[in-house]
């Protein structure tokens, strides 16, 4: 079976690394010859910390330019598939004639969805047609299913899932409560343009600060700007990314209540807990699928619930230890690479052969444990 995967960028882009990136040697393994045709690469996301704006504009449009034109000349000589996935559209912003081409010459085509790219301007009209001349869509969660299925019949929920095997508890330090509990330090690990997002914790980590030695530890292309909060910042490095996790004491994910964020897949949140670290997190989209809130995490909705949950983890290093290890078994049972790999082996298989695609999808989403909520939006 051959499968060529149209990604965003190369396995830098977050969403890239890990929607087809980290699943090659699964593929490979099932007999699956997948070539991943990269629009962006790590120039793109150079160009995009380069100020002022106008010079950024000024290196993005031959940048782009030639990217669109390698790609033009991939589908030009692109040859027998079984399978054709797009992650979200081939040429953005551009009409979508390439993707009814590569209909009209009668190839299976996936579109696939981990962020609610239709709510994008410019995107309102094109996502729909997209997905109404696709095969089918594969999605990261129940949001996104809901909004494809008003276009394609065939919707598949893959969440977005994480290396159990590269992600794992600090082996100096497996239990948590071992940890140094006189410095606590808080972690955010995220792009630049959800720094925003950390605002809602200012209060809560000025409050902490005057009865911890607490730091917030920020993993991003860039720091933050939070006047009175002790901050650590590490700039993202993927050799690194899993070590700059597996010290800190506690993950946060803050997020607006946006339509666009009940879009996410939770990858942050997922991380922390693959490394058994206890985590807060907004109430808001997969979160509260990925949260049991209590149990294998905190949830926060206010400034107050986030000085609240942040002060008993800050105090009870039994409480974080506890959370830590039932936070790694959430992502071991069911969002591990290891679980979703052959899954998505049969999802494209199904696609391939477009078949009976729904029957197929309820498949996927059984638990793999005894937990009494399905895994089909996460």
């Amino acid at each position: 079976m051959t499968v060529t995967y149209f990604s965003k960028s190369s396995s830098i882009g977050p969403s890239s690394r890990y929607r087809v990136f980290q699943f090659l040697p699964h593929f490979q393994a099932a007999g699956i010859g997948c070539r991943v045709d990269a629009l962006f690469g790590e120039i793109y996301f150079s160009i995009l910390k380069v100020h002022p704006r106008a010079l950024r504009t000024l290196l993005k449009i031959p940048y782009v330019f030639v990217c669109f034109l390698r790609r033009l000349w991939t589908l030009l000589t692109l040859g027998r598939q079984d399978l054709i996935v797009i992650e979200g559209q081939l040429f953005p912003y551009a009409p979508p004639l390439a993707e009814r081409l590569l209909r009209w010459c009668r190839y299976r085509v996936a579109i696939e969805m981990d962020d609610a790219i239709y709510l994008t301007p410019g995107h309102e009209k094109k996502i729909p047609a997209l997905l109404s001349m696709a095969t089918g869509a594969i999605v990261g969660n129940d949001r996104l299913a809901a909004y494809a299925k008003q276009f394609s019949p065939r919707v598949c929920i893959v969440p977005t899932v994480v290396d159990t095997e590269r992600f794992v508890p600090n082996p100096m330090s497996l239990d948590s409560s071992e940890r140094n509990s006189d410095t606590i330090t808080i972690v955010w690990i995220g792009l630049a343009y959800n720094l925003k997002c950390l605002d809602v914790l200012a209060p809560a980590l000025r409050a902490l600060q005057s009865k911890f030695r607490l730091t917030l530890r920020v993993v991003c292309s860039r720091p933050p700007h939070m006047p009175g909060v002790e901050i650590e910042f590490r700039p993202w490095d993927f050799q690194r990314e899993v070590a700059d996790l597996q010290d800190a004491t506690i993950g946060v994910m803050p997020l607006e209540d946006t339509e666009w964020a009940r879009g996410k897949c939770g990858l942050k949140l997922l991380q922390y807990l693959a490394v058994g670290m206890p985590s807060v997190a907004s109430p808001v989209g997969v979160n509260r699928d990925i949260i049991v809130n209590g149990e294998n995490g905190f949830l926060a909705a206010t400034e107050q619930e986030w000085l609240e949950r942040l002060d008993a983890l800050c105090r009870q290093p039994q409480l974080r230890a506890r959370m830590g290890q039932a936070g790694r078994r959430t992502v071991e049972e069911r969002y591990s690479l290891a679980v979703w790999g052959p899954r998505l082996v049969d999802v494209y298989r199904t696609f391939a052969e477009n078949e009976h695609l729904n029957v197929m999808s309820r498949a996927v989403h059984r638990p793999v444990s005894g937990h009494s909520r399905s895994t089909g939006s996460r």
